[in-house]
């Protein structure tokens, strides 16, 4: 299952990986993936609060030593074989464009932040059940830490089809919550929003989704999904947070070159 960095898109959106069964994880590999989904997370928009459509990329390099991409950053392998890959990277934590949504005026930017990054993915019942998980610490102190983990259920659907279910949570620390959603009084002042100081650390968002993956070849997929993100109890407390829930989707070609 992967995740994060797309030219806008995805922290909100997974998309499943499939094994392939003459798969060399010694060969150098080259993924390159492009679409369009509706996120809340964007490197063209940075983090909103308002789910909106906006193009996806990401561009994947893995050697037998390491990997370089949007998604998961520029690191190294703890474990990769064909059921399980850890990693530790050095990737991007996206800040806040005030110009980016309605729900932000007043409110000032937040910049963006080199993290140090950590992932792993594993299938215990191969190319069914996928088991995943995330965590960045920003290296600005006031950005604090985001995770995420999930789990992925895939199953045939037809011939070159399959299709899959997605559960994810997203959690943050409490100086990620504050910087990002919390209110002070400067910007109380500037945005007409209530002051908001957070409290503790939790989740953020919980999301579900459902899917189809379309083999196009051997090397091609096209992949299109919808889901919904439901906001925690704790990010609802937040004035600058004022849906509940809000549908995400995406349709993506991805293409593997050897």
């Amino acid at each position: 299952m992967k995740l994060f960095l797309t030219l806008t898109c995805a922290l909100t959106f997974l998309f499943p990986t499939l094994s392939h069964a003459d798969e060399d994880l010694t060969a150098d590999k080259l993924e390159l993936s492009v679409g369009m989904s509706r996120t809340s997370q964007s490197l063209l928009h940075g983090v909103l609060v308002t789910y909106r459509g906006a193009p996806t990329l990401n561009v994947s390099y893995e050697t037998a030593q390491g990997f370089a991409s949007l998604q998961n950053g520029v690191g190294l392998w703890l474990a990769h074989d064909e059921l399980f890959k850890a990693g530790l990277s050095v990737n991007y934590m996206m800040g806040r464009q005030e110009k980016a949504d309605s729900r932000y005026v007043g409110m000032g930017n937040v910049a963006g932040s080199a993290m140090s990054y950590a992932w792993a993915e594993w299938q215990p019942v191969k190319d069914a059940i996928t088991l995943y998980g995330n965590v960045g610490n920003s290296w600005h102190s006031a950005s604090g830490t985001l995770a995420q983990w999930g789990v992925t259920l895939g199953f045939p659907v037809a011939q070159r089809v399959n299709g899959f279910v997605d559960a994810s949570r997203y959690w943050a620390n409490q100086r990620y919550v504050q910087r990002y959603y919390g209110v002070s009084t400067s910007q109380s002042r500037t945005s007409g929003y209530s002051i908001f100081n957070a409290r503790d650390s939790g989740t953020l968002y919980a999301n579900t989704q459902i899917g189809l993956l379309l083999e196009l070849d051997h090397d091609t997929d096209l992949i299109a999904a919808y889901g919904r993100s439901t906001a925690s109890g704790m990010l609802m407390e937040s004035p600058v947070v004022n849906q509940k829930t809000q549908a995400m989707s995406a349709l993506v070609l991805s293409r593997r070159f050897h």
